[in-house]
């Protein structure tokens, strides 16, 4: 697309199941500006869709009305032919989500100032009468100077709702509350709940509650408390991590009554360690990077700290190597370890955590979403250790989840793609969601009506090609377009009589309509009048005029005539 209304566009920012953000230039005041385009067309019943399409615009124009430096600033809502857009503020950074996968590390304090915005961002809103209802990374937009912002306020329940009516998939709700993932009426704790969550990710490293499908996720969001190891581990006070417990407990009446409230308690946290925490969950090891089989004993070397130490690392090094094809050698190595006296604990943890590395960095990859990151990783430690069943798992797992977000992509493409006409572009899309997952039912229903348009299409160029030439005289032209060798001769027969009889040719087609018995055969039904000039008198005359059916199949790559009626 070129333009919007009246904004011009300037590139893609990102795209989604219920639309694209584009972003765009407002030519009345030269502002760069962010596009979100939201499509009702997919839903099939108009009040339903009329009902979205009004509180849409009824609750972004109430989050444009909020003046806060930490809220995106709406601008404008509109409609664009079959489209509703909303015009916002553009952010020139990064979005929370693309900082936690790229494994950014926030100092302890940096966590504390961020969330602090976030409290006094989202208090502002509560004060309004307006709740959130999807706070996660994705909706934290971080400028140059890391301030936040925080984006599709009052436009979180229209999409949702949209992309239920319509099938498409909302996503892992893993920073949703329990009373919003059982569907019960929510109110401004629950936008508490999900900064609990983002907190606790910060904090750790991983996601609070956490499963390979969106079922298990919401069983842990309704019925298990967050991990306490974890926290524990991550070297903060028992305060910081009872604010974390509160905002993430389950019934409402647990949690903060406001941000204002969380706000407070961030601020009064009576020791907040000064080191940086790991974000995304990797620890700052010694020695970074994937460790070959064969280097792990000088590993082991380098980590120690004494002789002891050096002949326990040699130990469990060999232990590992015996036991490395075992679901899980990391027991054998901590009893020989300690039975080397003396042998500092935190050194145990040390060495177990190397051997451990690549398995961790493949569960964390996994968890973190980053599929690719997985794959590369899983294949490695294939390469290197043979069967390694976890891996292999961890392997089929991830490429399964990779695919998946393919198909959401390419189906994405290819519906916009169909609704812009670029059918064949269309038909390319879906024809690779069906190369990854063959009976997936969109692609197959897009996949037929671009294919029926672009057939549709090469249908009406014949008609006008066999009305063309028999205005021309053009014989092979006329024939070229007949697929049956007795067809051929005996319509040849009869354009040679009206060319050999006739000139000044006039034909006319009107009322054209094409009925399709199946993608490879169709049936045209058109009106046809033929006027000519008959050479042995030279008066005109009407030589046909009524109703013609033809009957078209899909020879090879080529529509065909095969039958006249």
């Amino acid at each position: 697309m070129e333009k919007i209304g009246k904004y011009q566009i300037i590139d893609i920012l990102g795209k989604g199941a219920m639309g694209i953000v584009y972003r765009a230039l407002d030519p009345d005041i030269d502002r760069e500006v962010a596009i979100k385009t939201i499509r009702f067309d997919l839903i099939s019943e108009e009040s339903e869709r009329n009902e979205l399409m009004l509180r849409f615009v009824r609750e972004a124009k109430a989050a444009g009305k909020m003046v806060h430096p930490n809220i995106i600033t709406i601008f404008d809502v509109g409609k664009h032919e079959d489209m509703t857009y909303i015009v916002m503020q553009y952010i020139e950074g990064k979005s929370l989500q693309k900082l936690i996968a790229s494994n950014e590390r926030f100092s302890s304090q940096g966590i504390v100032r961020l969330m602090l915005q976030l409290c006094d961002a989202l208090d502002y809103a509560h004060r309004h009468g307006i709740v959130h209802r999807d706070i996660k990374p994705a909706n934290i937009l971080l400028d140059k100077n890391n301030k936040p912002h925080v984006v599709d306020f009052g436009i979180a329940r229209v999409e949702m709702s949209t992309m239920t009516q319509t099938g498409a998939t909302i996503g892992t709700p893993s920073y949703m509350s329990p009373e919003q993932v059982m569907g019960k009426k929510i109110d401004k704790r629950s936008d508490i709940f999900s900064l609990g969550a983002i907190l606790y990710e910060l904090v750790t490293g991983e996601r609070p509650f956490q499963g390979e499908s969106i079922t298990t996720v919401i069983y842990k969001i309704v019925n298990e408390e967050i991990p306490s190891p974890f926290l524990s581990q991550s070297g903060l006070s028992e305060d910081f991590e009872s604010i974390i417990r509160r905002a993430l407990a389950k019934n409402p009446e647990n949690r903060y009554e406001s941000c204002g409230e969380l706000a407070a308690d961030l601020q009064n946290v009576s020791h907040l360690p000064e080191e940086t925490l790991a974000l995304a969950g990797f620890p700052e090891l010694a020695v970074s990077g994937r460790i070959p089989l064969k280097k792990r004993r000088k590993v082991f070397m380098a980590l120690s700290i004494a002789s002891s130490l050096i002949i326990a690392g040699a130990g469990g090094y060999f232990v590992y190597k015996k036991y490395g094809n075992r679901s899980s050698p990391k027991q054998e190595v901590r009893l020989l370890l300690e039975a080397v006296k003396p042998v500092p604990p935190r050194s145990i943890e040390h060495v177990l955590e190397v051997i451990d590395t690549d398995m961790e960095r493949l569960r964390k990859s996994f968890l973190r979403e980053d599929y690719a990151g997985t794959i590369k990783v899983a294949e490695k430690i294939l390469e290197e250790e043979g069967m390694n069943q976890t891996a292999s798992d961890y392997l089929s797992k991830a490429r399964r989840k990779l695919n998946e977000g393919l198909i959401a992509s390419y189906l994405s493409e290819g519906i916009q793609d169909f609704e812009r006409g670029s059918y064949e572009d269309c038909r390319e899309n879906m024809m690779r969601v069906l190369k990854i997952e063959r009976g997936n039912r969109d692609a197959q229903k897009y996949y037929s009506l671009a294919d029926a348009a672009i057939s549709r299409k090469e249908i009406q160029q014949i008609m006008e090609r066999q009305r063309y030439a028999e205005e021309k005289k053009d014989l092979l032209a006329f024939l070229s377009d007949i697929g049956s060798e007795e067809i051929s001769s005996k319509k040849k027969l009869d354009v040679m009589h009206l060319f050999n009889n006739y000139d000044r040719i006039q034909s006319h087609v009107s009322s054209l309509s094409i009925a399709f018995k199946d993608p490879s055969e169709a049936d045209v039904n058109f009106s046809h009048l033929l006027v000519a000039m008959e050479k042995s008198t030279g008066k005109r005359r009407i030589l046909f005029e009524g109703k013609k059916t033809l009957t078209l199949k899909r020879l090879g790559e080529k529509w065909k005539i095969v039958e006249y009626r």
